[in-house]
């Protein structure tokens, strides 16, 4: 880990700086090998503002990262979000501001600071000609039920990516979503049953480009990454709810900036459910820049095979991920 070496070549502040900045502290547990450490990151509205060494009073959140987990993510046999979203490392403090934190993820300054993590920074879409470049719509899964039916929620934003491709001669549609605990229990793929629903639509009757079997919102924009690069995708548009919207842009700055966002309201959702949704994003919100902080970016840990169903191309890891449901 080199997180030391990275926060030196960042401009050194105090918490409590001047203005709508924040703190995170975060600890690594040594392992006999490598000593423990502690360093800070001060963030700003909307990039990295500064950081130190060493322990200080005064962040709004403090991360964990035991050495069982860093030497996992080093071993490169799980994702660092995985580590975050299962509970492995310990996170103390304001989820809110951990979550407003994703505003710098675009930041060049943050950019930096990955770029020492990682080594390598986030990709773009592949040079293609107009003439020849795709356009696709990506639908991003949403729950369905025991019987494939699909929720409010996924068949809307279905239909507005259906209304997306008939109104670009040149876009072509993807489908999302394989397996997960909190989407999918049946025993096809999500993705299957919202190509059910299209075809009893009779909304849309071009068959989609590739059926992507993804078990979580990372996966996902990872994936879709991976087929932009070998199909030339020239744009890239995410149809996704609004409450759920933050947290894509912010996958989107890590890894695949130059995708858009399109955000489907759900009007119908009761005040409750309203509320479980954004408490739910909140914290994801909140792991997925703690993992950035910690681990940057995730990638895909096994190649994609690809094979060809009724429905279209299908695309899915050789070896299932550490992490498979739909958050």
């Amino acid at each position: 880990m080199i997180h030391e070496r990275t926060v030196h070549a960042i401009p050194w502040r105090l918490p409590g700086a001047p203005g709508s900045t924040f703190a995170v502290e975060v600890t690594v547990a040594g392992d006999g090998r490598q000593p423990g450490s502690a360093f800070g990151l001060v963030f700003a509205p909307d990039d990295l503002l500064g950081g130190w060494t060493g322990r200080h009073g005064g962040a709004a959140v403090r991360l964990a990262m035991p050495a069982a987990a860093r030497a996992a993510a080093d071993a490169g046999t799980v994702t660092g979000s995985s580590l975050v979203m299962s509970g492995q490392v310990g996170i103390e403090g304001s989820w809110e501001e951990l979550a407003r934190a994703s505003a710098v993820m675009a930041g060049p300054v943050f950019r930096a600071y990955l770029r020492g993590l990682t080594g390598t920074g986030p990709a773009s879409l592949p040079p293609a000609p107009a003439e020849r470049g795709l356009s696709v719509v990506a639908v991003l899964g949403g729950p369905n039920d025991e019987r494939g039916v699909l929720s409010t929620m996924a068949a809307e934003r279905m239909r507005e990516a259906v209304a997306l491709v008939r109104r670009d001669p040149a876009a072509r549609l993807v489908l999302t979503g394989g397996f997960g605990a909190q989407f999918n229990n049946t025993d096809q793929p999500h993705w299957r049953h919202c190509a059910a629903w299209l075809e009893t639509s009779g909304l849309c009757a071009v068959r989609p480009l590739a059926l992507l079997d993804t078990g979580h919102t990372y996966e996902d924009v990872l994936m879709l990454r991976e087929l932009a690069r070998e199909l030339g995708v020239r744009d890239l548009t995410l149809v996704t709810s609004d409450y759920h919207q933050p947290r894509v842009r912010c996958l989107l700055d890590l890894v695949l900036p130059p995708a858009v966002v399109r955000a489907v309201a759900h009007p119908e959702l009761t005040a409750a459910q309203v509320s479980a949704v954004h408490g739910h994003e909140l914290v994801a919100l909140g792991k997925t820049v703690a993992a950035a902080i910690l681990f940057g970016p995730d990638r895909l840990l096994s190649p994609l095979v690809r094979s060809t169903e009724p429905e279209g191309e299908r695309w899915r890891p050789a070896v299932n991920g550490s992490q498979r449901e739909r958050g």
